[in-house]
């Protein structure tokens, strides 16, 4: 179902609301022809009660899927930000170190760089994993081990160096995991199914004007379809309009390329 994502935004949350309102209007009508008014009229009592208990349980539920995904959302954001900014400190810091070694902890930072912006973000967009081990991450670790600083500044860089390369790593990998992230499927169908049963219960209200019966079913449907996309695209951080953009990485692409 990723692939949806990858369509124009405002297209699938339309169609999603409007397929979701369309089936709740049909369900209405095919309600009011097996239910007879009369009917609805001295359930109405126990369907408020009992609408009222299920309502603020899906609330409830809603509520703590998104506030779920949106944690899942924020967290890949910020280990985003953590490995670019890391990415800049080392880069900054490796003016520091040994000439012989600065040009190749340089270079192996910004092919690093290049290789997040230009493979590892597009293949996260399809949906497909990344690996943990990087090559390019590698070649930057294997630039530090051969560096060998001899003052006492030199060494002190390099320390740091060190500490923000093992946090780099953390922050990859943080990323590398919330973009596999998913809401477990039995979570979904109730979710989902917990939705149906709401909307099977908002056609239990005895209303004699079936127009505007119709209208508050179709708004209060269109609101649950809205919030069942935004959970969907929150859900994949990295998919989709809504999601996290590699601008840190190229933003440090950027200034190295304006500072040279």
């Amino acid at each position: 179902m990723i692939w949806l994502l990858q369509q124009p935004e405002p297209i699938v949350g339309l169609l999603t609301v409007l397929i979701t309102v369309g089936l709740a209007v049909l369900g209405l009508l095919l309600f009011r022809r097996l239910v007879s008014q009369t009917r609805l009229e001295k359930a109405n009592f126990a369907s408020e009660q009992v609408f009222t208990i299920a309502g603020v349980m899906y609330a409830v539920l809603v509520a703590f899927v998104v506030v779920v995904v949106w944690e899942d959302f924020d967290q890949a954001q910020t280990a985003t930000e953590s490995e670019a900014n890391a990415i800049a400190d080392l880069y900054r810091d490796s003016e520091a170190l040994p000439p012989a070694a600065r040009v190749s902890v340089q270079q192996s930072l910004i092919a690093y760089t290049k290789d997040v912006v230009e493979q590892e973000f597009p293949r996260m967009r399809r949906g497909e994993a990344i690996e943990q081990q990087s090559p390019r991450l590698a070649q930057v670790w294997q630039s530090y081990i051969q560096a060998q600083p001899s003052t006492q500044t030199e060494i002190a860089f390099y320390q740091e160096a060190i500490n923000r390369l093992n946090r780099l790593g953390d922050a990859r990998k943080t990323r590398i995991t919330t973009s596999l992230a998913e809401i477990p499927n039995d979570l979904w169908v109730l979710l989902l199914g917990g939705g149906v049963i709401v909307l099977i219960f908002t056609y239990m209200f005895s209303t004699p004007d079936l127009l505007i019966h119709a209208i508050g079913v179709a708004l209060a449907s269109a609101l649950m379809g809205f919030v069942i996309y935004l959970i969907f695209a929150l859900e994949h951080p990295f998919v989709g309009a809504l999601s996290v953009q590699p601008e840190p990485y190229v933003h440090v692409l950027d200034a190295w390329s304006h500072a040279h």
